[in-house]
């Protein structure tokens, strides 16, 4: 996916790895998971098909159930499993 480029932080959750969107030449919202054991799997949840002002973040976090992104811009946290 040539839009998984501009990210601003990152967290994991001991299995997996997340980074989070931030500005690829515009604010975007697809945040990438990838396996902390081989780095070869990623998945992507992409925000801003639940809401189209879910892009544009600078921060993430869990807590131990779910995955967080903190808003930039926008003013909306998102909450992901």
């Amino acid at each position: 996916d040539s839009e998984l480029k501009g990210f601003l932080g990152g967290f994991q959750d001991g299995t997996f790895g997340y980074v989070v969107p931030h500005d690829n030449g515009q604010p975007f919202g697809k945040v990438a998971r990838f396996g902390l054991q081989d780095f070869a799997s990623v998945e992507v949840l992409d925000l801003s098909l639940h809401d189209s002002e879910l892009k544009g973040f600078s921060g993430g976090f869990q807590d131990g159930t779910f995955g967080y992104v903190v808003p930039n811009n926008n003013g909306k946290v998102a909450r992901f499993s």
